[in-house]
C-alpha cells in the first residue's frame, strides 16, 4: 500500500509503503484464540476416549502455529518512508521504529527499474547514487510498483 503525503510548503513529499494486511492484530489473536478452543475441545474429546496422546500433540501444533502467526503478522508491520524535499531524499526502513536509514543529494539521486527477463522473477525499484542503491517497495506487488515508480519519478521532477 502506497500512500502520499505533500509538504506544507509544496517543496517536498513523502512516500508512506506499507504490506497489504488482511486481518488486524486483534482479530489474528481472536482467530488464534478460537482455534486453540477448537483444538482443546478435540483434543479432550479423544483424551477421554483413551487417546491421551492427540492432547499433547495438539498443544504443539497450537504453540507452532501461534510462532507462525506471530512471525508473520510482525512482518506485515514494517513499512518504508521516503521523504523527498529540495535537497535530499531520504529512505528509512523498519517495523515498529527505524532500523535502516539511507539519504542521498537529490541532484544525483537515480531511479532504476529493473525488470526481470523472466516474468515469474520480481521487479526490482531501487533508489541511489554514486553507486550505492536501495531497494524500495520490496513487498508491493507489480501494480503497486509501477504506481510508485510513476510517483517517485513525478515528485523527483517536481522537487
Amino acid at each position: 500500500m502506497i500512500s502520499i503525503e505533500n509538504s506544507i510548503h509544496g517543496n517536498g513529499c513523502r512516500l508512506v509503503l506499507s504490506p497489504n494486511r488482511s486481518m488486524q492484530w486483534n482479530e489474528l489473536l481472536c482467530f488464534y484464540l478460537l482455534t486453540c478452543l477448537l483444538a482443546l475441545v478435540i483434543g479432550l474429546f479423544f483424551c477421554l476416549q483413551g487417546l491421551w496422546l492427540v492432547l499433547p500433540f495438539s498443544g504443539l501444533e497450537m504453540l507452532l502455529l501461534g510462532i507462525a502467526l506471530y512471525v508473520t503478522s510482525r512482518n506485515v508491520y514494517r513499512r518504508e518512508v521516503i521523504t523527498l524535499d529540495n535537497r535530499r531524499i531520504r529512505v528509512e526502513k523498519g517495523v515498529r521504529q527505524i532500523s535502516q536509514s539511507w539519504e542521498f543529494d537529490i541532484a544525483w539521486v537515480r531511479l532504476l527499474d529493473e525488470a526481470a527477463a523472466n516474468s515469474r522473477l520480481p521487479r526490482k525499484l531501487r533508489l541511489g547514487a554514486h553507486g550505492k542503491f536501495v531497494e524500495v517497495g520490496e513487498f508491493l506487488d507489480r501494480f503497486e510498483k509501477d504506481a510508485l515508480a510513476f510517483k517517485l519519478k513525478g515528485c523527483i521532477i517536481l522537487v
